[in-house]
């Protein structure tokens, strides 16, 4: 892990943020499988994502969960709460070990007041994520499971090919809005075409060649 001081220079936070907030900015890390911020949480940091890999989800009313996007660095966590909520929207969690440099809402938000390339940057980032929950909906919507499935384990699957965070079948079927025996079809599919490992209860890759042409990609939000 780098210092606060690497990451900015590295991500060019010094282009929107005063000298003050990069003051005020705290390192954050986070282990696969734990949260970086909770739904219904007090919308009280702003993250700006420097490093690692995260998934954000939604949690319905019944318990189950409906995937949103995929991140990479460089991007923001919160934004979208920044000047609408007063607690978090979404589930963000880390698939890998991710690490993020978070600063204290309230400042970011009084400062925009004042800082036009920082509210320029904050409402891009808040127009592309609108972006992304669309495509995310239209995939479960129109997509068949397959691709569903194909684009969520190229996003999602590690240089071994295996999944970093939800890896049962059950879990992914309220991910990608399928019913456990749809996903439960097109993982046999995938095994058949030698895509995934043949053992049951396995999910893991072994043929990203064959997948790309699957998956195209769709869960994969842009970075920066």
């Amino acid at each position: 892990m780098d210092t606060i001081d690497s990451y900015v220079e590295r991500h060019r936070l010094r282009d929107v943020l005063s000298e003050e907030l990069i003051g005020a900015l705290r390192l954050v890390s986070r282990e696969p499988g734990e949260l970086i911020v909770r739904a219904g949480d007090p919308a009280d940091w702003l993250y700006f994502f420097v490093e690692g890999r995260i998934k954000a989800y939604s949690t319905l009313e019944n318990g189950q969960s409906v995937l949103a996007a995929f991140y990479k660095p460089f991007d923001v966590i919160g934004e979208a709460e920044l000047f609408s909520s007063g607690s978090y929207s979404l589930n963000v969690e880390a698939l890998t070990r991710s690490v993020c440099l978070r600063a204290p809402a309230k400042a970011v938000a009084a400062a925009a007041e004042q800082n036009t390339r920082l509210l320029v940057y904050l409402c891009g980032r808040l127009g592309a994520k609108l972006t992304e929950r669309m495509l995310a909906e239209s995939i479960n919507l129109r997509y068949p499971v397959e691709t569903r499935l194909a684009s969520y384990l190229l996003a999602a699957m590690d240089d071994d090919g295996r999944l970093a965070g939800t890896a049962t079948l059950g879990e992914l079927a309220d991910f990608l809005g399928a019913s456990y025996r749809q996903l439960s079809r097109a993982a046999l599919s995938l095994r058949a075409a030698g895509i995934l490992d043949p053992r049951r209860g396995e999910l893991r890759v072994l043929s990203r060649k064959k997948l790309e042409p699957l998956a195209r990609d769709l869960y994969a939000a842009p970075s920066g």
